[in-house]
């Protein structure tokens, strides 16, 4: 019934994901034809939406569609977001080789910044200016909300699936919303205690003195391993990573790597499924040599991921992943660079001890740490914030008390609106603690199956194409989301 239908969208998605990804690339590319592609799925989601739904149409087939439609009628503000961004989000008074810093580049400012004063200059400077893009965060989520209200209002079917942008989400992560609460809250709290002892002992050992708020999660993420860069700078994350798909047997063909320093260039590593399975294409760009081969594997997983789902799968199958699904794999990989086994082997060549592995351990710990409880906080006030309907400037408090919460930090509110998630996508950062936890579990069933070496075994590659083939429909029994195992991982002494 959909057939024809899925196959028009699947191309207007091809053509549009190609520009997008173009954009974020800071590559030249056609913002009108982005915007005309954008209108061109709007115009179709709302076809399907009108026309094709029907009592039995998938009930996940619908949600997707619907937020597809809400992100749809609401590119023009989320492009101009991204330009507002770079353009408004910069100071004078600091630059990074040469170039004023601008939201695209303040995370390598930072990592290459040793003035802490500046550094707060520019964090403070960057916080007055979210009131550039504040309106356009806010007008375009409240124009998605109204997208969800106005169906339900329109028609008794929508009416009868009780839709919202949160319940969309909850649904298709088969989550209820006490549920996914408790399970942020609970692994929040767990990490809390031991997050906020090693923040100082690490903050007093790197920076000489308490942590303060412009000393965040990615300043963090950056300055804790610079001790190491000598060590890792000779590491080339594709070509190591390149070694592993293809001892395992994926399809390294299908996949693009972009790691080219651009002025507009997405700050953040991100990876565009433009067409499943046959085009993946991966973005990052250097911050860090021991982050920047967690970056590269952390994509490269989403990577193996998309190009290993059947391409005769059902369209939303193949492209409308649940999060929490999306970045198991992606987590998966990325834990490797995180493994003494897997970092003796590709550091073989290098005079290096056992106290090296355990003080880098301890530092990667640290940073799941600060990861969990910094997520924590990300996800419940995102939670909040769709079901309680909160202006930005309530969102701001909440997101205050809540960073502070879990992390004992006093982070100015406004930072959210900084974050390269949270003013852009509907939910999406709850994802990244459930998959984290489905990561946890499946690395346990992979080395007892396929042996502590398992990411450089065959068969282990074909045991994890069986699960991404299904796409959507994957198999997750593997899984108990016992978060127990994952938080004793990273609590060391």
């Amino acid at each position: 019934m959909y057939k024809y239908w899925c196959n028009l969208d699947e191309n207007i998605y091809i053509a549009e994901t190609d520009q997008q990804y173009k954009q974020y690339a800071g590559l030249n590319f056609n913002i009108n034809i982005l915007k005309k592609l954008s209108f061109l799925r709007m115009e179709n989601t709302q076809l399907f939406l009108k026309e094709y739904c029907s009592e039995d149409t998938p009930k996940s087939l619908i949600t997707n569609i619907l937020e597809t439609y809400a992100n749809s009628y609401t590119k023009n503000l989320e492009i101009n977001l991204h330009i507002t961004r770079n353009k408004k989000i910069m100071t004078k008074k600091h630059k990074f080789k040469d170039k004023y810093v601008n939201w695209s580049n303040w995370r390598q400012f930072n990592n290459y910044e040793n003035s802490s004063n500046f550094r707060k200059e520019v964090f403070d400077e960057f916080i007055i200016k979210t009131n550039h893009i504040a309106p356009y965060i806010d007008f375009r989520f409240k124009k998605i909300s109204n997208v969800y209200e106005k169906f339900s209002r329109k028609n008794q079917f929508f009416e009868h699936l009780d839709l919202d942008p949160l319940k969309g989400y909850l649904f298709d992560e088969k989550f209820s919303y006490n549920q996914l609460y408790q399970f942020v809250q609970r692994l929040g709290l767990k990490a809390r205690k031991p997050f906020i002892e090693k923040l100082d002992f690490f903050s007093n050992l790197i920076l000489n003195r308490a942590a303060e708020y412009h000393d965040d999660f990615y300043f963090f993420r950056n300055k804790i391993f610079a001790d190491y860069e000598n060590i890792f700078h000779k590491i080339n994350p594709i070509v190591e990573v390149k070694k592993i798909l293809k001892s395992m047997n994926f399809n390294l063909s299908r996949i693009s790597f972009d790691n080219v320093d651009r002025p507009n260039k997405y700050p953040s590593p991100i990876c565009f499924f433009v067409k499943i399975p046959t085009d993946i294409r991966i973005l990052y760009k250097s911050e860090n040599p021991y982050f920047d081969i967690q970056s590269c594997f952390h994509e490269s997983g989403h990577a193996m991921h998309a190009s290993s789902i059947a391409p005769d799968l059902d369209y939303w199958n193949k492209y409308f992943l649940p999060m929490g699904v999306a970045e198991i794999f992606s987590i998966l990989m990325e834990r490797l660079t995180k493994n003494p086994i897997y970092l003796k082997s590709i550091l073989s060549t290098t005079k290096i001890d056992n106290v090296f592995f355990e003080k880098l351990q301890q530092r990667t710990n640290f940073m799941e740490l600060f990861f969990v409880t910094f997520y924590a906080a990300n996800s419940l006030m995102k939670m909040e914030f769709w079901k309680q309907h909160l202006s930005i400037k309530k969102t701001n408090s909440l997101y205050n008390k809540l960073v502070k919460k879990f992390t004992n930090i006093d982070l100015p509110g406004e930072y959210w609106m900084l974050h390269h998630i949270l003013p852009e996508s509907v939910m999406y950062v709850p994802s990244y603690l459930i998959a984290a936890v489905r990561a946890k579990e499946l690395e346990t069933i992979l080395v007892s199956e396929f042996g502590d070496m398992w990411w450089s075994d065959k068969n282990s590659g074909k045991y994890l194409k069986k699960l991404m083939n299904d796409g959507a429909e994957i198999d997750l029994t593997f899984s108990k989301l016992n978060s127990v195992a994952f938080i004793d991982e990273i609590t060391d002494n």
